[in-house]
């Protein structure tokens, strides 16, 4: 979490950094509090910890648990952001998982970039170097995809305020990251992602950033 935050920070474009989540980690994982006073922690039942302190907490829309109690968790959590935050209309938002804890700062300057040039959203993508199977049921082979249209989705995503603040008055509400980008039905402008904004979710993955991290600084 850390490292997310002051990735944020660095890219120089972020006025404010709100992290949502289950207030329950706020205790049991306590972070050691920001000396920034645009960084501030509120629990997805609106109780505001801050300005300058955040907990850790699992990244939104990754509780424990059944996918729908994940879903939930992920929708909870951003709304209670986004009424903290009380972002303008022209405002540009990032919604960021804060496993890919690692994105450089050029990422995140790009996005907000997109937007502010006229972009309705922006996401940071990767090219798919796999070859991709259709499948069905039975795990029968049926074709191959053309992976020179296919990209690897990254955060944060910028949207411009007024256009997330519909999206999130919605009954069905937004469940995580691929469902907002779902939602922006083709608004969402790509721009070029970078190895470093993986998602780190298991040790091997910790692993590889690792090894990416220490190599860069040894050379």
């Amino acid at each position: 979490m850390s490292h997310a935050v002051h990735g944020l920070l660095d890219s120089g474009c972020v006025d404010r950094i709100v992290v949502a989540g289950s207030a329950r980690h706020r205790a049991a994982r306590p972070l050691p509090t920001f000396d920034d006073d645009r960084v501030l922690f509120v629990a997805d039942d609106g109780v505001t910890t801050g300005p300058g302190t955040v907990s850790q907490q699992d990244p939104p829309g990754e509780a424990a648990g059944p996918a729908q109690v994940s879903q939930h968790a992920f929708g909870t959590a951003l709304r209670a952001a986004w009424t903290a935050a009380a972002p303008g209309p022209d405002d540009v938002a990032l919604v960021h998982d804060a496993r890919r804890a690692f994105v450089p700062a050029s990422v995140v300057a790009a996005v907000v970039d997109a937007v502010r040039d006229g972009a309705p959203a922006a996401v940071p993508v990767e090219p798919v170097a796999d070859t991709i199977k259709v499948v069905d049921a039975e795990g029968v082979v049926h074709g191959t995809r053309d992976r020179s249209l296919l990209r690897h989705a990254q955060t944060p995503v910028a949207v411009r305020a007024g256009g997330l603040d519909e999206l999130l008055t919605d009954d069905s509400g937004v469940t995580d990251v691929v469902e907002l980008l779902t939602r922006l039905d083709g608004r969402a402008r790509t721009v070029p992602g970078d190895p470093h904004g993986m998602c780190v979710r298991t040790p091997f993955d910790v692993a590889v950033i690792e090894a990416l991290l220490s190599t860069e600084n040894t050379a």
